[in-house]
């Protein structure tokens, strides 16, 4: 009995078509459906590595304020979810340039450096590559290497825990600057649950909601994570690291 009230909270919002039942987001025009592993995987793989190294409270807390300071810096409605990787390769050189040089607290750009520099050694044409400027490194390769399997291989499904963190961040970052705006209709759950209670209902109606949305809100227009070069890339590359290694 608890089970089918949880059941019908989740799909109160669904539209029943045939045997599925489409999400909310997924209702509105011109919306379609990608491969997570394909597309949307590789925009979020620097994500993936900040929450396997870092806390929880940490990563939420450096990632919101990172790209919420690209909002603001940019000021521009049209600009895209920053969220996903591909998008910065959308931004002008004098637009990354204005983020590097607008990015006022310090320990945010250390903490990105510190998480991700072992994809910008890897990875060519990083689309993050701008905040690497003038900063000296020393990594190993193999370890390097190492991390980046573990990046890609704790997200590859995208049922686990961490995957769940890494997606609903994803998602309330795109609500905290304006590139997705919910329905006061929608019946949201509380995305704090994640985190705080993940084992609860709540928590797995929040991982329900984002897993069916989250690919949604990544493709308006093909200019917030859908087709794109970085992931056609990102896979490319992986490949041909894996075959020096």
């Amino acid at each position: 009995m608890v089970k089918g009230n949880h059941q019908g909270q989740i799909l109160r919002d669904h539209k029943k078509v045939g045997k599925k039942f489409i999400p909310p987001l997924m209702q509105l025009p011109n919306m379609k459906e990608m491969s997570f592993r394909d597309n949307t995987l590789p925009c979020l793989i620097w994500l993936s590595a900040i929450f396997l190294r870092n806390p929880d409270r940490q990563s939420v807390h450096y990632v919101i304020e990172f790209l919420v300071r690209c909002k603001d810096i940019l000021d521009d409605d049209k600009s895209p979810a920053l969220v996903f990787l591909n998008n910065f390769d959308k931004l002008t050189a004098e637009q990354k340039r204005r983020i590097l040089d607008g990015i006022e607290n310090q320990a945010v750009l250390n903490f990105l450096r510190e998480s991700l520099v072992h994809q910008y050694h890897l990875l060519e044409d990083y689309p993050l590559d701008f905040l690497f400027e003038d900063y000296t490194y020393g990594v190993d390769k193999e370890e390097a290497l190492e991390q980046l399997r573990e990046d890609v291989s704790a997200l590859l499904d995208r049922y686990t825990m961490h995957s769940t963190k890494v997606q609903t961040t994803a998602f309330v970052s795109m609500v905290a600057t304006g590139k997705l705006f919910l329905s006061s209709a929608i019946d949201l759950p509380d995305f704090n649950s994640i985190f705080t209670v993940p084992d609860s209902e709540e928590s797995k109606r929040v991982a329900s909601f984002v897993r069916a949305n989250i690919n949604v809100g990544a493709g308006f227009q093909d200019a917030e994570g859908g087709e794109n070069e970085w992931s056609k890339s990102f896979w490319s590359q992986c490949f041909d690291l894996e075959a020096c290694s």
